[in-house]
C-alpha cells in the first residue's frame, strides 16, 4: 500500500469512528446508571431526532442499555412514528423498559423520531 493509500485508509477509519460516536454518543464515564424508564423520561423526552435517541442508550445501566436498545430497534423495525404504533407493535418492549404503569397497562414512551421531527405525544 502506498503511503498516500495508507493515509487515506487511516483517515477513512477515523471518519467511520467519528460517525459511530456521533450516532451512538460517547460512553458515559464509569458507565450509565439510569434505569430504562429514567433514560426514556430524562433523555429521550428531550430528543427531536433518531440520532439523539440512540445517544441516550449509554446513559442506562447494563440492563437499561439492552432494554432501551430493544425499544428503539422495535420502533424502527416497525416504522413507528407515533405512540399508537409503539403501543401496538412494541408493547412487550415498553413493558420491559417502563415497568407496570400505575393506571394499569404499559406506559408508552413517544416513538423514536425517524424523520427528524419531534416525537409524537398523543
Amino acid at each position: 500500500m502506498t503511503r498516500v493509500g495508507l493515509l487515506l485508509a487511516l483517515s477513512l477509519l477515523g471518519c467511520v469512528s467519528k460517525a459511530k460516536e456521533a450516532i451512538n454518543g460517547p460512553e458515559p464515564e464509569g458507565g450509565g446508571t439510569l434505569t430504562c424508564k429514567e433514560v426514556v423520561e430524562q433523555c429521550d423526552s428531550q430528543c427531536s431526532d433518531p440520532f439523539c435517541v440512540n445517544r441516550c442508550t449509554p446513559q442506562g445501566n447494563d440492563d437499561a442499555k439492552v432494554q432501551h436498545q430493544a425499544l428503539i430497534d422495535c420502533g424502527q423495525s416497525n416504522g413507528c412514528t407515533d405512540q399508537d404504533c409503539m403501543e401496538q407493535k412494541c408493547s412487550a418492549e415498553i413493558q420491559t423498559c417502563m415497568g407496570p404503569a400505575d393506571g394499569g397497562g404499559p406506559e408508552a414512551p413517544s416513538a423514536p423520531p425517524t424523520d427528524g421531527g419531534e416525537p409524537s405525544s398523543q
